[in-house]
């Protein structure tokens, strides 16, 4: 109970000293008012149902197309045919932004390499990179996702241990942040249910840099236990932007409209129809007839197969139109096997210009996301030096790292190596910044001694000469 009264205490003098929306937060969770506490944070649940329906083939509106009454029959069934155009258009977003893991660097090489180390294989145990692609498709397909850093003791080692819980609408949260008016996040609620027995409780938890506070619904009201946040910031990643096809659903339903009523005018001709006067259908042959032959008696008579009536051009005008509007517009390639089959003959520099509409989405999003991973890096580094690596505190503190979103396309490493190699022998740049070029090695200088005390006692000649050929070897393998 002391430290339940030393909490509050100090949580009483942060409601004190808060200003406006973040004080009356504090007063509705100091009074166990979680409902209205959730009324002052942002809701985006509106947009984010509308983002699932569009997003899902099987509750477009398509699907909603009426049968055909028929008197005396069944109902005639019309074809509802969606398509996945949001998925195609989402996915090569996330492509083009992270179909490659993110790069970190050093931006200040007086940093230390274990803590770097250390950092990088922490985003391994946490899977990084797969999280990250998880949440930027969410975000792309819903408008909105997060990534919660749940730290957690380890009953099997009694370490803590850090794991990453993505959350989404379609996953079964409520997402709820809280922002000032200069776009600081002042705290982040989210809501999920729990099963407790028989019963499926209501639990909504809201994070701040100080407390974490855990709300669970009661018979009456709510119960809330708050619990001191030892990493210091608050440990959810909030990810937020237009849908991939923003503007574009409009087509998309004119376009499976159009197909579904094509398959409906296929499905009506797709038997044998023919014209036949009365004369001529009362002599046809019964159809188990050995050998079936049609008498026309007079001039009049007529019998003809009925061709179903063709595609008009209009049609397929409208339907190349839409196709390509909805690519175009969404700024997504189109990546069919015809368009696929020049590129591997392309350079990077050329695949970039056959592919400059995802270039110039990729770079509208990273106008979001650049500013959302140098968060998270500074939210993890927080994490190790207050939970998982605090030994290594003040080394990781010193650490200055840099991000960078990595090519989706893989590039040709031996054309780059070369390159390298060649500007070394032309006296252009030193072993050392060839070396850091080709980006190989966590620590170049390192990297330049090794190689040089391994591979120099095998080399005749001169220093010069010898760290030429090792250049040169070093880029050829």
């Amino acid at each position: 109970m002391n430290f339940i009264d030393r909490l509050f205490t100090c949580f009483q003098n942060k409601t004190l000293n808060a200003l406006g929306i973040e004080r009356d937060l504090m007063a509705l969770i100091k009074a166990k008012d979680i409902s209205q506490a959730m009324s002052l944070m942002e809701d985006h649940d509106p947009e984010t149902m509308q983002a699932i329906h569009e997003y899902n083939p099987e509750l477009h509106a398509i699907m909603k197309r009426q049968d055909k009454t028929r008197k005396g029959q069944q109902n005639y069934r019309t074809e509802k045919l969606p398509r996945a155009r949001q998925r195609y258009i989402n996915e090569v977003e996330l492509f083009f932004l992270l179909g490659n893991p993110i790069k970190w660097k050093l931006s200040d090489e007086s940093g230390d390499a274990d803590a770097f180390a250390a950092y990088k294989q922490f985003l391994r145990e946490i899977r990084f990179d797969s999280n990250m692609r998880q949440a930027k498709r969410l975000a792309g397909a819903e408008t909105q996702s997060a990534k919660l850093y749940h730290v957690y003791r380890n009953n099997a080692t009694g370490l803590p241990g850090v794991k990453i819980v993505v959350l989404s609408k379609s996953k079964g949260y409520t997402l709820r942040p809280m922002f000032d008016q200069y776009g600081n996040m002042l705290a982040f609620g989210y809501g999920y249910y729990l099963k407790e027995g028989a019963n499926t409780v209501e639990h909504f938890d809201i994070h701040t840099p100080t407390f974490i506070f855990r709300g669970r619904k009661a018979k009456i009201g709510w119960d809330v236990t708050p619990v001191l946040n030892r990493i210091g910031k608050i440990n959810i990643i909030y990810y937020r932007q237009e849908t991939a096809w923003s503007g574009l659903q409009s087509r998309i339903d004119r376009e499976e409209s159009i197909d579904s009523k094509t398959a409906d005018t296929n499905n009506y001709f797709s038997d044998p129809m023919a014209v036949a006067t009365a004369d001529v259908i009362k002599s046809l042959p019964k159809a188990d007839s050995p050998g079936k032959l049609i008498k026309l008696t007079s001039r009049d008579d007529r019998f003809e197969y009925l061709d179903p009536p063709t595609s008009s051009e209009t049609r397929q005008q409208e339907k190349s139109d839409l196709k390509e509007s909805i690519l175009f517009d969404s700024f997504t390639p189109e990546f069919t096997p015809d368009k696929m089959v020049g590129l591997g003959t392309l350079s990077g520099d050329a695949i970039k210009r056959a592919m400059v509409l995802g270039y110039i989405k990729r770079d509208n999003r990273k106008e979001i996301y650049d500013e959302l991973v140098d968060r998270e890096k500074n939210l993890i580094l927080a994490i190790m030096m207050n939970v998982t690596h605090i030994g290594m505190r003040e080394k990781l503190a010193n650490l200055k790292i840099e991000h960078e979103f990595s090519e989706p396309f893989s590039e040709d490493v031996t054309a780059k190596w070369q390159s390298i190699g060649k500007a070394y022998n032309d006296g252009v740049i030193s072993l050392e910044e060839a070396v850091k070029l080709m980006g190989i090695a966590d620590n170049p200088e390192e990297e330049v001694e090794r190689i040089m005390t391994n591979k120099e006692p095998i080399i005749s000649d001169t220093p010069e000469k010898a760290k030429t050929n090792l250049l040169n070897n070093y880029s050829q393998n």
